[in-house]
């Protein structure tokens, strides 16, 4: 092995652990090396599901956290028609939703190429050969696909961890309306209160039919579905009306007709505090840990040793 072989393989070993890395894809890592079967439960999801399940500490209970950031529910699907075989009989399905689920995201290949790596190529929306080479690329020699941005990456989460101050106060009421602004410029919604607009509301069918065909899926598979709104922070949940949580949440779950399926509704959740999130939107891991106990408690069969 010549010197310029052996640096460029440890430049991918340390790459490979470091934490921009796993920001980069999205999660996706944890994919690459799923080993674990006859799971008790798993939970799907974008970000909120991603930073709001955490089974590490739950007694009796073999989870999997199988949510990307950010997904969209087709996605979610899509990930589990590949992988819902890790799962036991009768094992416990999470399907998060967000405050906008009913409506259609679009996201960009780079947020899609993620998908290459783990997911059969049938299943992979708007399928391109050459991203599927560029994953594969990327995946495999980071540094010698992107050099330059993989050493940019690495001073920047070193320059990060030394300036970054953990007792700075957070401003939950700040972020709340940087969310709800961002929100409206995704979806370009001008008033959260009107009914959802004759466009709004067409995605609002077809997302409802596509939840309704998850539940379906796990149905037929002896998987137990349960739908997810997690919690958000007092300063995020107030500014969402009455008429905004009936026109985009439960409007959107009588459609997707999900009959007994559990409904766990994140505005009612009132035992969470400052200290159980990270933003006014995602729980921290102090509050993934409380909120996914208390989950499979109610819905996960334990293991009887």
């Amino acid at each position: 092995m010549n010197i310029i072989t052996f640096i460029r393989l440890a430049s991918n070993k340390i790459i490979s652990r470091a934490q921009w890395y796993d920001r980069y894809w999205g999660g996706v890592i944890k994919f690459w090396r799923a080993n674990q079967f006859n799971l008790d439960c798993i939970n799907l999801g974008s970000n909120s599901g991603l930073y709001g399940f955490d089974y590490t500490q739950v007694e009796g209970v073999q989870g999997a956290n199988w949510a990307l950031g950010p997904q969209s529910l087709i996605h979610d699907f899509n990930i589990l028609k590949n992988y819902f075989s890790y799962l036991k009989k009768g094992g416990t399905v999470f399907i998060p939703i967000c405050p906008f689920s009913c409506l259609v995201s679009e996201y960009s290949k780079e947020s899609n190429l993620k998908y290459y790596t783990i997911l059969h190529p049938a299943t992979i929306i708007d399928f391109e050969e050459s991203e599927r080479i560029r994953a594969l690329s990327i995946m495999h020699s980071p540094f010698k696909a992107m050099p330059l941005y993989c050493i940019k990456l690495s001073i920047k989460d070193a320059i990060h961890k030394v300036i970054s101050s953990k007792n700075k106060c957070f401003d939950f009421a700040a972020d709340a309306n940087r969310m709800l602004t961002n929100w409206q410029k995704q979806f370009g919604i001008t008033d959260l209160n009107t009914s959802l607009s004759p466009l709004h509301a067409e995605e609002q069918i077809s997302r409802a039919n596509t939840l309704h065909e998850m539940i379906l899926f796990c149905r037929e598979r002896e998987l137990r579905p349960v739908v997810v709104l997690l919690p958000m922070h007092s300063a995020l949940m107030q500014q969402f009306s009455d008429s905004f949580r009936q026109h985009y949440i439960y409007d959107f779950i009588q459609k997707a007709n999900i009959g007994n399926t559990p409904f766990i509704n994140g505005f009612e959740e009132k035992q969470y505090s400052d200290e159980d999130f990270s933003s006014s939107y995602l729980l921290n891991k102090h509050g993934a840990m409380k909120f996914t106990r208390q989950l499979c408690e109610r819905f996960v069969d334990r293991a009887v040793n």
